[in-house]
């Protein structure tokens, strides 16, 4: 019996997966959601990062990714030398895009700028995978 708890207390945690429901920002990024079946877009950056400004203020905006950005996905941004990071979530590059469930789950990865349309693909082949 002792087993079964452990065994069912362990899966419990992996579906919702570290601390990021405790996150305030990834609180809210969901409540925003309402019922709607959105992704979180968690973006790690730091104020002198020329690869994040490019994702931020090109990439994002190009016509075709902003609007299937904002129609499918929420965005969160962390400055990696400023803000509390949470616990999973680990970088070894930046930019850094985490996308994550309403429930907390990790669905995909990317590192790095790309160019809008290699963006805006990946951008639909995540969202395919909820």
């Amino acid at each position: 019996m002792v087993k079964f708890i452990a065994i069912a207390c362990l899966t419990v945690l992996s579906l919702f997966g570290g601390v990021i429901q405790e996150d305030e920002q990834f609180k809210t990024a969901v409540a925003s959601m309402g019922s709607d079946t959105k992704l979180v877009l968690m973006l790690y950056t730091t104020d002198e990062c020329p690869e994040c400004a490019y994702m931020k203020q090109k990439v994002f905006h190009e016509k075709g990714v902003e609007a299937y950005l904002y129609r499918h996905f929420v965005i969160i941004e962390k400055n990696v030398h400023k803000s509390k990071l949470p616990e999973g979530y680990d970088f070894f590059g930046i930019p850094t895009m985490f996308f994550i469930d309403k429930t907390g789950r990790k669905k995909e990865t990317i590192v790095g700028s790309k160019r809008p349309q290699p963006f805006l693909s990946e951008l639909h082949r995540i969202r395919g995978l909820q």
